[in-house]
């Protein structure tokens, strides 16, 4: 799973986030971005600290995380449970998103 995490005060401030969960007003990325300072530089605390909370969570519940680390964009992370049976990996996905929108 591939997702962006936004402070609370910004994600306030867009429709498209709160009403949709998606989002649909956008803008292009900078000229220039250095893609790969994004990828391999290292995760903010903050962020790092919520990963972790779901990490945790997820292993609770039985669901293991393969993956965490950065995305190639500002503020884009990934977070992976371990690969099993079809059924069970998309549960695994579902609650790892419920259990995301909960701890952020």
């Amino acid at each position: 799973q591939e997702f962006f995490v936004v402070p609370a005060a910004a994600y306030k401030q867009r429709p498209d986030l709160i009403n949709c969960g998606r989002t649909l007003i956008g803008r292009l990325p900078p000229r220039n971005q250095q893609a790969d300072l994004n990828y391999f530089g290292p995760i903010p605390n903050r962020v790092d600290e919520l990963l972790k909370r779901v990490q945790a969570k997820m292993l609770s519940v039985g669901s293991p995380m393969a993956v965490r680390h950065n995305e190639v964009a500002p503020g884009q992370h990934e977070m992976s449970p371990i690969f099993c049976v079809a059924n069970a990996s998309a549960d695994s996905n579902v609650l790892f998103m419920e259990i995301c929108n909960q701890e952020a």
